[in-house]
């Protein structure tokens, strides 16, 4: 028999419940932000702790639990961690071909404004290495041409930080939406919309972090002075943002916003310039800006391999190609493992309750159908049908003792004769709504109460679509990137080697904080914590980005963030009927601004710049900005549940 997912097993109280099922988190939180540990340890940490917590207390059979906990794993190897290795191995060609530094003084040389500078270099160039690279490289990048270039260090590493939160929800190709996505159960349908939900709340911060960035930097009066550049840069990036977002997707936003957003500012720099050049007072004098030697065709060629990247993704995106590579998808179910949870299992006596009233609802709509239809008629018929079947389930309900969700034999094929029967009427309706016979809000109440009735069972399937994954794109575009960049065979297996060595620790972190998220969900834990916190009520909207940011402070990382609260905010959301989709797209949303805030950050910024050990100064200098831009966000996903809801896809 499936094994029942309980939300209550600590002395029956969801308050007390939810408190357990979180230790898994504080486990992450204490061992990164207290213990200063290592993501890679920190995770098999926690880890250990939810399959113990979900073994002992929730009384899931073991055999279930690991199972989860490497379905987790498996995902976030492939096809999460498969992005993130291939988009390194691509930036760290351009690096080894040398066409990186090309491509940063190339921007360096444009102007000697510091404003504009931080607008060219903080903003746009990395928002362009966070949608390319992500994982920390544009603050450690970004903020070390900037001291380079003259900037203060402190001012350096904090502008990157800021400047940075535009781009992170979309970057290392789009991984922190496509971990979501998978977390959340969506499948590529779900994922557009989960991304045109993101396009449709990231960009309103996104057109204003320019104008934020030189204001903490220059003052009021001197931001003004360069408003032109400001808003070409905020309305470029929030524009393109928005637009390859909710249309092309979630992998290209960063790369086509920020390399839009350059030409813009760079078209705009050759017509207008500020009245005066500003530099920071310990500059005693202006002196210059900086030149160099490069020619066009070679800044042309230094940026061709992510001219190629964008290519590569846009024609995997293609429908018709993607369909044609999806013909080799692999879609394995995990024995042992698929439909052998259950969830949402009444109690007998509940359950009663619910075959009275799905049968009243499918009374009600046989009788607004006409028999004068044929198809109305049959769909009349398979109604008084469906009535039968519940006779039989209500025969079920009463023969079992009271008091508990149990899964018997007859059970379960009771619900099974009623889930069947029911997709078979939902085709036939389907076909009324779209002859305009009937409305298609008719039936609504009668899915409510079916779906309110029928236990749901856990499916549990690895999609291995190594063809027409995002990453095989990267992949080719990787290798032709080789060829332009002038690396070599042997070279280019160099990288490689050095690339997966590099990032060996990242891919068990990547696969234990998946394979903990999976576990949770598995359990049912996820969904204590989401159930105890419908307790907000109308204020969830609004809190959800928070989830977001504190999930992003404790990992480090947008992606980590989604992973753990993907589940959380999805169950929450339907436990208070809102929409998923809102509340999921506000964990991303809301978490790019504990990007500023989360120590692995904070660390990078510092290092880069020269401020090893002004941690603290740091993280107090942009505490304040995370909370006023997470509000910001939290206003805004309160007015999309509320006052604008044709926005949610």
């Amino acid at each position: 028999m499936p094994w029942i997912q309980s939300y209550t097993p600590v002395a029956g109280s969801l308050a007390m419940s939810a408190l357990v099922a979180a230790i898994p988190l504080v486990v992450i939180f204490v061992c990164l932000a207290v213990f200063k540990m290592k993501a890679h340890k920190a995770g098999p940490l926690a880890v250990a702790s939810a399959l113990a917590i979900a073994i002992f207390v929730w009384q899931m059979p073991a055999k279930l639990a690991g199972l989860a906990t490497l379905h987790g794993a498996a995902f976030g190897l492939f096809p999460v961690f498969y992005i993130v290795v291939t988009t390194i191995l691509l930036y760290n060609i351009t690096v080894k071909g040398g066409q990186f530094e090309i491509i940063r003084a190339s921007l360096a040389g444009l102007t000697g404004d510091r404003r504009l500078q931080a607008l060219l270099i903080a903003f746009c160039f990395g928002a362009f290495i966070e949608g390319a690279a992500g994982f920390g490289t544009p603050v450690a990048i970004a903020g070390a041409t900037l001291v380079g270039l003259g900037f203060r260090p402190f001012y350096a590493a904090g502008v990157c930080l800021i400047a940075n939160t535009a781009p992170v929800a979309f970057g290392a190709i789009g991984i922190p939406v496509v971990a979501l996505a998978g977390v959340m159960g969506y499948d590529d349908a779900g994922l557009m919309k989960l991304s045109t939900m993101v396009g449709r709340q990231l960009p309103f911060i996104s057109i204003f972090i320019p104008f934020y960035v030189i204001m903490i930097m220059a003052g009021w009066k001197k931001t003004i002075e360069v408003l032109p550049a400001i808003v070409v840069c905020g309305v470029t990036f929030a524009l393109a943002q928005w637009g390859t977002a909710s249309y092309l997707g979630p992998y290209l936003p960063d790369v086509t916003a920020s390399l839009l957003t350059l030409a813009a500012l760079v078209t705009l720099l050759k017509f207008w310039q500020p009245a005066t050049v500003w530099t920071f007072d310990h500059e005693p004098e202006f002196s210059g800006k900086e030149s160099h030697d490069y020619t066009g065709a070679e800044v042309f060629r230094a940026w061709a391999p992510y001219l190629v990247l964008t290519i590569m993704v846009l024609v995997w995106g293609i429908p018709s190609v993607k369909t044609s590579l999806d013909k080799s998808k692999l879609v394995i179910p995990v024995a042992g493992l698929d439909n052998a949870i259950v969830k949402k299992v009444s109690k007998p006596e509940d359950g009663a309750k619910k075959v009275a009233a799905v049968k009243a609802e499918a009374a009600k709509q046989a009788a607004l159908l006409s028999p004068a239809d044929p198809k109305q008629g049959t769909l009349a018929a398979g109604l008084t049908e469906l009535q039968a079947l519940e006779d039989k389930v209500l025969v079920v309900e009463q023969s079992l003792p009271a008091g508990k969700p149990v899964v018997t034999a007859e059970r379960l094929a009771a619900y099974d004769a009623v889930d069947k029967k029911q997709k078979d009427l939902q085709k036939i309706q389907k076909e009324l709504v779209e002859a305009k016979a009937v409305d298609k809000a008719q039936f609504k109440a009668l899915d409510k109460a079916l779906t309110d009735q029928l236990p749901a069972k856990v499916p549990a399937k690895f999609t291995f679509n190594f063809m027409s994954a995002a990453g095989t794109a990267i992949l080719i575009a990787a290798i032709i990137s080789a060829l332009i960049c002038g690396v070599g065979v042997g070279q280019f297996f160099q990288v490689l080697g050095k690339t997966l060595y590099d990032m060996r620790w990242p891919a068990v972190t990547v696969a234990s904080v998946v394979g903990l998220a999976f576990v949770m969900n598995a359990s049912g834990m996820t969904t204590s914590m989401g159930i105890s916190f419908t307790k907000a009520g109308a204020m969830f909207p609004f809190l959800s980005p928070f989830l977001g940011m504190l999930g992003v402070f404790l990992t480090g990382s947008d992606t980590s963030s989604n992973v753990l609260f993907g589940g959380l905010q999805k169950v929450t959301a339907e436990q208070l009927g809102m929409n998923p989709l809102l509340t999921g797209a506000a964990n991303t949303s809301g978490g790019v601004m504990g990007k500023m805030i989360s120590p692995q950050s904070i660390a990078v910024a510092c290092a880069a710049t020269g401020l090893v050990g002004e941690e603290g100064n740091l993280f107090r200098f942009t505490l304040k900005h995370a909370l006023f831009l997470t509000t910001m966000m939290g206003i805004i996903v309160a007015l999309q549940a509320y006052v604008f809801p044709w926005m949610i896809p």
